[in-house]
């Protein structure tokens, strides 16, 4: 039985290593990277999946710091309270 999905998009103030450690942590693994340019930037893109839910992190590649690593959440709200909770941790 599939549960309802919801959509969801955070920034996050915390180092990518955080937030892929705690994906991790919650049964998501890594399926695939890329590079893409949006909004005059360009970003590192991962998509994490986990059964029927999927994260996409994206990172921005540059100078710029702090870094600002942007979660995009397709899951249930239970997933999306877990990784918003873990990040701030």
């Amino acid at each position: 039985m599939r549960h309802n999905q919801h959509l969801k998009s955070i920034s996050v103030y915390v180092p990518i290593e955080k937030v892929e450690a705690n994906l991790s942590e919650i049964g998501f693994q890594c399926v695939g990277s890329s590079t893409i340019v949006a909004d005059g930037k360009f970003w590192k893109k991962m998509l994490y999946v986990n059964k029927e839910e999927t994260i996409s992190v994206s990172e921005e590649i540059g100078d710029a710091y702090p870094k600002d690593p942007i979660i995009t959440i397709c899951g249930s709200k239970y997933t999306i309270s877990s990784i918003i909770e873990g990040v701030k941790n």
